[in-house]
């Protein structure tokens, strides 16, 4: 018997990776909701600042981008830095510590959370 097989048939191993794939699920939801939020309030305390480039003659188009410039910028630099936390965390863990990284997977969540 191979041992993947006979991991994958022990009691309890394919419910315990379903309710961490859940929790993962989820995680990345919330997230993408505390996301949401932050740039919500950074751009709503920033009215009055939109309200002087409009008196200053800027277009919409422009303050509009601008958000959108800032919004990318921030979500990129926080998944760059995330990722790299994760790296540097997985250098320091203990080989006994069952830990992968799933660069794929990583960088795929961390472009959908800028996307979105």
């Amino acid at each position: 018997v191979a041992i993947a097989d006979f991991i994958e048939n022990l009691p309890g191993y394919k419910a315990q990776n379903m309710t961490f794939g859940f929790m993962i699920g989820f995680l990345i939801v919330i997230s993408a909701i505390v996301i949401g939020i932050f740039i919500f309030v950074l751009t709503t305390q920033k009215s009055p600042i939109f309200g002087l480039m409009k008196i200053q003659g800027l277009s919409n188009g422009y303050i509009s981008g601008s958000v959108l410039a800032q919004t990318f910028l921030l979500a990129g630099v926080g998944t760059v830095l995330g990722l790299a936390g994760t790296y540097l965390s997985s250098l320091v863990l203990p080989s006994a510590v069952p830990f992968e990284n799933n660069w794929i997977f990583y960088i795929a969540i961390g472009l959908a959370l800028v996307v979105f």
